[in-house]
């Protein structure tokens, strides 16, 4: 079984068939695949022993060998790890964390079809779904871990899926999967990978439960039921030459899990082979003796991301995978001397604080001991004090145990030079938070390199969740939650998969550097428009109290919240309509009064354009909705917030005063038609009606006047404070750089 591994056990070229062209399938049978397998196995040894011995280090694992020092007489050294190792790992692997658990969405999709303005909403409906399906899978989390922890430590780190259609991946490690060494870091230039995994007995007979089934889609039923078999040891009240397939087959499927079964794995290979034209073969065989392959489907992925996705700590050396170094590899040799350097501090402070006795003999040695008479102590007799001066080792060892830490974590860059023991000279807000956040920060190259392979791991979770057959709870469960809120399958079924993407944390896994992004942003959130300012506050409550609670303070919904003064505003345009004039309260939430009136105003702007309203009876309601919108866009004018509802309004205002003239002018006309026709006494006992229509033009013009001067000089003061407080931030926070 130990055959030496060549790549020729890959047909380059592939078999021919019978017009003499080359076919898909480069894996000519089983053999040639344990092969394969044993060669990669054993040129992965070196390699596995370096993996154990990081491993071991985080573990735990002692400086020295137990064993040797017992046999040298050393036994009761000082033989300690002192965790240094595990602390940085979690350090870094806290940064990992903060980069899903901050998200309240974890991928962002795109849509083909539908309407283009409900595609916006179906998209946030199906990107709110998918995240609640990963994180509702009770492994996601560890999951998750288990890549950013196998990664970090030794740098390369698998997800994968074992099933062609199952959505949920499974973690590896270069003792899980093996592939050809000096093989480029990029899934397209792996000729072959092999994974190993252990399935329980009725795992694999659920693949195999519908033979005629499982035989369409790649599965050799007889190979199956013979590996089952196999490894179906039973308890000694059984009889093993009368255990046959039907009675195995019949507690299976009753799921009996009896007493007695002593192998209930099996460990079966997976073989993941690049065929000629860029796509993916899938084997998979039992790793003890197989006869021939358990699944074998050809071509059965398009690339080689739909079946393994790597991520990589680093570029490597030499662009190859097993060039790339993780956390472990960089740390191990000091994590050691630092070991062994505070184990070695620790024997001198016990040997320094002991007193030296020298017997004589080795009767004396024997009877050797202490007599007390009060505060006095008598020595056995023939034993001597050594009066001798011992080393100080800890002035020794102290400058080089603090050189290695310093030089430790300039090579990971995973903790911050101020920490809990030691403080920046200049303590202010930020730097509070700094320390409370222990400066957990990701480099820009590990962060791309991260999320360049998360990206290709959602694409084809989504992929997979959108195109699978295979129906399970978890997966009903999503088309119903998705059809319950509007989206209907077809858009999920064509989804643009190429499009998909993962979505990005703010302040790269630091909570601190994202809540100096967030207030940056709210100093500047004047110019946003209202779905981004109300973005940008859910992001700080979420950053405060988690997305679990940030519904209670600041819902998220594609409309604003209905209030009080919702319905207050509906109210007051029947009013306003009339032409009645109303005051503004301070109290009033403005925003949501502007957003009522404008429409309503704008409504009768078009009706009088339109001909279709009676500019008499119009004119008061004009009046009144332009002087109660001027009076609330100055109660709102000092918030930067409402910087561009108020561009808004005023544009509106604009055109009323314009109407308003207009109207006036046309009222006026029709007003001194109306007196020249009727020509009567009254008329004329009036006086002069031009004059008196001249009269109160001048006089609407002058209030009109009044009040677009007392909006113009409330909007520069709220300007002005603006741009002052942006301006005390620059310099602020200029100080601080120079100060740091």
């Amino acid at each position: 079984m130990a055959e030496k591994y060549s790549i020729e056990a890959l047909d380059d070229l592939g078999s021919l068939d019978e017009k003499g062209e080359p076919v898909a399938c480069r894996l000519k049978d089983v053999k040639s695949a344990i092969s394969i397998f044993n060669g990669l196995l054993k040129a992965d040894e070196k390699s596995a022993v370096n993996r154990a011995r990081v491993d071991a280090m985080f573990d735990g694992a002692s400086p020295y060998n137990q064993g040797n020092l017992n046999a040298s007489g050393q036994g009761l050294k000082t033989n300690l790890n002192f965790g240094e190792g595990q602390r940085l790992l979690d350090v870094s692997l806290s940064a990992y964390v903060d980069l899903y658990s901050s998200l309240e969405k974890l991928v962002e999709v795109k849509g083909t079809m539908g309407d283009p303005s409900e595609r916006g909403y179906f998209e946030d409906v199906v990107s709110e779904e998918i995240t609640h399906l990963m994180r509702n899978w009770p492994e996601f989390h560890s999951s998750y871990l288990r890549l950013c922890t196998t990664f970090i430590k030794h740098g390369v780190a698998f997800s994968y899926f074992d099933n062609p259609d199952e959505w949920r991946f499974k973690i590896g490690s270069f003792a899980d999967i093996l592939i050809p060494r000096q093989t480029p870091a990029n899934e397209n230039c792996i000729d072959v990978a092999v994974g190993r995994r252990k399935y329980l007995l009725h795992e694999l007979f659920a693949f195999i439960k519908n033979p005629e089934a499982a035989t369409k889609v790649g599965w050799s039923v007889e190979e199956v039921k013979r590996v089952i078999l196999k490894n179906a040891s039973t308890s000694s009240n059984r009889s093993t030459s009368g255990f046959d397939w039907e009675t195995l087959q019949q507690e299976l499927k009753n799921n009996d899990i009896y007493e007695g079964h002593q192998n209930p794995t099996v460990s079966v290979l997976h073989f993941w082979v690049r065929e000629m034209d860029g796509t993916v073969s899938h084997y998979m065989a039992a790793e003890d003796t197989p006869k021939s392959f358990m699944y074998e489907k050809k071509s059965r992925y398009d690339n080689p991301e739909q079946a393994y996705i790597l991520f990589t700590y680093g570029t490597g050396s030499n662009g190859t995978y097993h060039s790339i170094r993780g956390l472990g590899h960089r740390i191990f040799n000091h994590i050691q001397t630092s070991n062994r350097l505070r184990c070695q501090m620790i024997d001198g402070a016990m040997l320094g604080s002991a007193v030296m006795i020298q017997p004589e003999s080795q009767r004396a040695m024997d009877e050797l001991g202490f007599t007390y008479y009060g505060a006095y102590a008598v020595l056995s007799p023939n034993v001597n004090i050594i009066e001798k001066a011992v080393p100080n080792l800890s002035t020794a060892v102290q400058p080089a145990l603090n050189d290695i830490s310093t030089q430790l974590a300039l090579n990971t860059d995973t903790v911050s030079s101020y920490g809990s023991q030691q403080s920046s000279p200049y303590r202010n807000q930020m730097q509070v938070i700094s320390d409370m956040d222990v400066q957990t920060r990701l480099s820009g190259a590990s962060l791309n390199l991260f999320y360049a392979s998360w990206n290709r791991l959602l694409r084809e979770i989504v992929r997979r969740v959108a195109t699978s057959n295979r129906r399970d709870r978890e997966l009903d469960d999503f088309y119903a939650r998705c059809f319950k809120r509007g989206v209907p399958v077809e858009f999920i079924k064509s989804l643009d998969l190429d499009r998909t993407k993962a979505v990005r944390s703010i302040g790269n896994g630091s909570y601190a550097n994202r809540l100096v992004a967030l207030r940056e942003l709210q100093g500047i959130s004047g110019s946003f428009d209202e779905t981004g300012r109300r973005n940008l506050t859910r992001d700080i409550v979420a950053t405060r109290v988690g997305h679990d609670l940030a519904d209670r303070y600041a819902p998220n919904m594609v409309e604003p919240r209905e209030t009080v003064d919702n319905k207050i505003a509906i109210l007051e345009n029947k009013q306003l309509s009339e032409g009645v004039p109303i005051a503004v309260l301070s109290t009033e939430m403005h925003g949501a009064h502007l957003q009522a009136h404008a429409p309503v105003l704008m409504q009768l702007i078009e009706q009088l354009n339109a001909g279709a309203a009676d500019p008499v009876q119009a004119l008061p309601a004009l009046q009144a909705f332009y002087q109660h919108i001027s009076e609330t866009v100055q109660q709102v004018a000092a918030d930067p917030a409402a910087e561009g509802l108020i561009a808004e309004i005023k544009q509106v205002l604009q055109y009323a005063e314009e109407m308003i003239n207009n109207t006036s002018k046309q009222v006026q006309k029709l007003q001194r038609e109306a007196m020249q026709q009727e020509g009567t006494e009254e008329g004329q006992e009036g006086g002069d009606p031009m004059l008196q229509t001249k009269v109160q033009e001048h006089q609407m013009k002058l209030q009109m006047a009044k009040e677009k001067a007392d909006l113009d000089m409330q909007l520069k003061k709220a300007k002005f404070d603006q741009e002052q407080a942006m301006r005390d931030a620059e310099n602020v926070l200029k100080m601080r750089e120079s100060m740091s």
